[in-house]
């Protein structure tokens, strides 16, 4: 038998040999198999022999290679695989048709094993020059065996010969996807389903209500979607839309066939604007309630007092839950003022009836209401890590999101023994920018804190990233948001970081791009690709690029219609406008773009200071950001803005020469789910000889231009002011955040860009 396994350890798998096999008895089968199975396998990787993310556990390259032709056949041999999807992905890839074949062997044959505890998501991968082989215990294995197998066959009609064992590290890798902000359809929530299939992802997270839109058909309340899928935009456009019950089962049996668990979220009891606009005796005071079309947090919240109320949940439970055989159902949790429930008679008796410390204690008791109707309905629930407050049950899973809230706060609940999946904001929000988590955070991303032990530790389930999309208008924007950040997160829950891994990772991820490329996917950078900053020499606003990859090409173009031209040294800024900087890889745009748009003004010219200096961390370049033509971005973060937090704006500008003037023109920020607050009270002082001001407050209207988030102040002046050899500009500070605000009674922040002067 030891002959046998020595001449026959790289060949048990051929087609040829397993004629040869066919002789052993079962128990020489079964020993052989088993070897074949622990043979002890070298991690040795080249990025340039091929590209596989996530990285197996343990590869082992070999001499030649299998070439894929129409004539090649797939066997699913002993399982009950739906295989037609990944001939599929063969054909998309590299142009080859493969077919199906219903023999025991094929020139591909996958195979499930029982005799061998692998796991359910483990497989062994096989290529040889004659044959591919796919084994495991699980249909989930063989599926990730054949996304490995498409990433070898990349996008070449050839496969290297290599060994492969492989398992996961951790069970759930999750992508949560927000269709209530920004809806997308079923063809593209599908389309998503199959990129997470590519990489090894196993759980989707639908976020599928908000105060932005109710996006799941419910026959016993249709006026969820009649009325509370729709909302009306600030332009006065209708938006919306959503899935019916048959789109959903179309969705999760796409998913399913995928090896993709399907999570519904509902979003309660916090978060239903798009519900109380539906039917407002839902909530605390009698509304009305209109969906919303704007971002933030809603101080109006499901009513926690009224008995109708776990009426409906029970009855919309009823229908959601046997669409999704996930054993999972998420009910949010988060973000739920209690401005309401504190005035609120029903939901002040509630908390004397079931003696009740709190309103805090009022949502734990919500929670474990509307945990028990899950139960019956044979689900387990998850949540946002809210549903702590006031008490959690032993049963309940907890996403972590807030990392900035504790720190320790994950292996506080693996501690208390529950489940948690870590989707910490510095890691795994995929709506924050580039300069926020990059690929290389992602790659070293790792979910489980250090001080837990081995026991504690099973508790981390995985992790999730999670796509909001308040600003990701259309999958475009979606895809830029997501890749390659996406990639790096598989490896990281998938392989797990490497120490110094994160080059050969990079290598590998280069390999990615034109199989991205093939896909349609309108990927982002890995990283910041360049710094633009505002200089003076001369008297001349000078504009400097820095880019911070090697592999970058920078160009820039003067204004909107203007063609790109190659940047070789700073850029003088010479007319009022805009100047456009792009990073370009191997001819392709890569990144947003970086938009400087210059004001040239009488403001230029003066000599500025504050009286009080701007509030950390938005000092950026401080009085000099008043007046250096820079207009504000469309990103409070992006540096062009400057920041008070609690004082007013008071800002001293004088001239040498005199002036006339005919207006101050500056744009605030205005996002209240930011703590970012627009002022709405101005002064203006003169002076004619640079020392003695006088308040010409009386003398200019104010005229107000609202575009998105910035709203753009026009101080004019009903007559000239002639003669000014010095200005006072005081912009008041706004207060503090409303009482429905989550920061509410704190010190809203003020942003303020240039002072056009003229």
């Amino acid at each position: 038998m030891n002959l046998i396994i020595k001449d026959m350890i790289y060949e048990t798998a051929s087609l040829s040999n397993r004629k040869l096999t066919t002789n052993l008895t079962s128990k020489e089968m079964r020993f052989l198999l088993l070897y074949i199975l622990i043979l002890p396998l070298s991690l040795h990787v080249f990025a340039q022999e091929t590209s596989l993310i996530p990285m197996p556990q343990n590869i082992k390259w070999g001499e030649g290679s299998f070439t894929l032709s129409p004539k090649t056949t797939l066997s699913k041999g002993n399982s009950e695989l739906d295989v037609d999807y990944y001939i599929q992905e063969i054909q998309k890839q590299n142009n080859v048709s493969i077919t199906e074949t219903d023999k025991e062997y094929g020139d591909i044959t996958l195979h499930i094993i029982n005799e061998f505890n692998l796991g359910e998501e483990a497989y062994k991968l096989t290529v040889q020059e004659s044959s591919i082989d796919i084994t495991a215990n699980t249909e989930f294995g063989l599926r990730n065996g054949l996304a490995t197998l498409l990433q070898l066959i990349g996008l070449n009609n050839t496969v290297k010969c290599v060994d492969i064992s492989d398992s996961p590290k951790y069970e759930w890798r999750g992508m949560m996807l927000d269709v209530s902000r920004h809806f997308f359809t079923v063809e593209e929530v599908k389309r998503y389903l199959d990129l997470m299939t590519k990489y090894k992802l196993n759980k989707f997270h639908w976020h599928l209500t908000e105060d932005q839109g109710w996006r799941i058909e419910i026959k016993k309340y249709p006026k969820l979607t009649e009325i509370g899928a729709w909302r009306t935009e600030r332009d006065g456009s209708r938006y919306g839309g959503f899935y019916t019950q048959d789109d959903i089962k179309e969705v999760v049996a796409y998913a399913t066939a995928r090896g993709i668990e399907v999570i519904p979220e509902i979003d309660m009891p916090g978060h239903m604007l798009g519900a109380l606009a539906s039917y407002p005796e839902l909530a605390c005071t009698e509304g009305p309630f209109e969906v919303w079309n704007r971002w933030g947090v809603s101080e109006d919240v499901l009513c926690a007092g009224d008995e109708q109320v776990y009426t409906f949940i029970e009855d919309i439970l009823e229908e959601i839950i046997p669409l999704f055989p996930s054993t999972y159902f998420h009910l949010g949790g988060d973000e739920c003022p209690k401005t309401r429930w504190k005035e609120c008679d029903k939901c002040q008796l509630k908390i004397k009836q079931e003696n009740l410390a709190d309103e805090h204690e009022l949502q734990s008791y919500f929670i474990h209401r509307v945990e028990k109707m899950v139960n019956k309905l044979g689900k387990k629930i998850t949540g946002w890590d809210e549903i702590l407050e006031g008490g959690l049950s032993s049963t309940a899973t907890v996403q972590l999101w807030r990392d900035w809230h504790d720190k320790d706060a994950v292996s506080k609940i693996a501690k208390m023994g529950n489940d948690v999946i870590a989707s910490p904001t510095a890691c795994c929000y995929f709506d924050y920018d580039i300069a926020t988590t990059d690929v290389a955070q992602l790659y070293a991303f790792n979910p489980t804190p250090s001080d837990l032990n081995k026991e504690e530790a099973q508790h981390v389930l995985g992790s999730e990233f999670t796509v909001w999309t308040e600003r990701i208008p259309d999958q475009d924007r979606a895809d830029f948001m997501i890749f390659p950040r996406a990639l790096a997160f598989s490896e990281a829950l998938w392989t797990g970081t490497k120490e110094n891994g994160l080059k050969e990772f990079e290598e590998r991820l280069d390999l990615q791009y034109p199989i991205l490329d093939q896909l349609g996917v309108n990927y982002g950078p890995s990283e910041v690709l360049m710094e633009v900053s505002t200089s003076m020499k001369d008297g001349d606003i000078m504009l400097s690029a820095n880019k911070l990859s090697d592999k970058l090409e920078i160009k820039y173009k003067v204004g909107s219609k203007g063609e790109f031209q190659l940047y070789t040294k700073p850029v003088k800024v010479e007319k009022s406008g805009d100047i456009i900087f792009q990073g370009f890889r191997n001819g392709k745009a890569l990144g947003d773009p970086i938009l400087k748009t210059f004001q040239l003004h009488k403001g230029n010219s003066a000599s500025i200071k504050l009286i009080e200096e701007p509030s950390k961390p938005y000092i950026n370049g401080g009085a000099a950001s008043l007046n250096n033509s820079i207009i504000g971005g469309e990103k409070f973060q992006d540096g062009t803005w400057i920041g008070f937090n609690g004082q007013n704006l008071q800002a001293v500008l004088t001239w040498e020469e005199s002036q006339e003037l005919n207006s101050i023109t500056f744009d605030a920020y205005d996002e209240l789910g930011s703590w970012i607050m627009s002022p709405n009270s101005f002064k203006v002082l003169v002076s004619i000889d640079g020392s003695k001001y006088k308040d010409v407050s009386k003398k200019f209207k104010v005229e107000k231009v609202v575009d998105l988030n910035k709203n753009q102040f026009t101080l004019k002046f009903k007559k000239p002011l002639k003669e000014v050899r010095g200005i006072e500009i005081i912009i008041e500070h706004p207060g503090v955040l409303p009482k429905n605000h989550g920061g509410a009674g704190k010190p809203a922040w003020m942003m303020i860009d240039e002072l056009i002067i003229e």
